[in-house]
């Protein structure tokens, strides 16, 4: 029974690490490319605009070459948070959540068989102790049952030899 609950214990903190680790890796991977977004962004804010604007600058001027190639850069690194957020874990964090599931499953079998267990034994015990205390209260009550056949027998046979005797 114990080893029981001991193995699915151990099977739910397996799980529970295989989940908290595929959890870890999503928000890293997520974290990494908000950070690629952000230093494109910045990057593209810096470098590529610069470049950029040299080349707009003849055809619409300094101020819609600057406009155009901010708007640009806002548009990309957009594009890559929109694909950070929609980032699922696989198929691995729905085996784990099943596996941990089952687990506390077994685990509360266990725990309400251990409970029944421990029932038992409670009322074991009142019984038991309803027994002494009843012995020690009463201690004739109930030695007599187990006497008076006994003691029946003998005062029959005296009963006898003093017939016999008379006789």
């Amino acid at each position: 029974m114990m080893d029981d609950v001991v193995r699915n214990l151990r099977v739910l903190w397996r799980a529970e690490t295989i989940i908290a680790d595929i959890r870890f890796r999503q928000v890293a991977i997520r974290s990494g490319l908000k950070g690629i977004a952000a230093l494109l962004v910045a990057f593209a804010f810096l470098m590529g605009n610069l470049a950029a604007f040299f080349a707009l600058e003849q055809v619409w001027g300094p101020i819609w070459a600057a406009a155009i190639i901010a708007l640009a850069s806002l548009a990309v690194a957009a594009l890559l948070l929109l694909v950070a957020a929609r980032a699922k874990p696989g198929r691995e964090m729905e085996l784990a959540l099943e596996v941990r599931n089952a687990a506390l499953q077994a685990l509360e079998v266990d725990a309400l068989a251990l409970q029944k267990q421990v029932i038992e034994v409670r009322e074991e015990i009142r019984g038991v102790r309803q027994a002494i205390t009843g012995f020690a209260r009463h201690p004739f009550d109930s030695l007599l049952p187990s006497l008076l056949v006994p003691l029946a027998g003998a005062v029959v046979k005296g009963l006898k030899k003093t017939d016999e005797g008379k006789a």
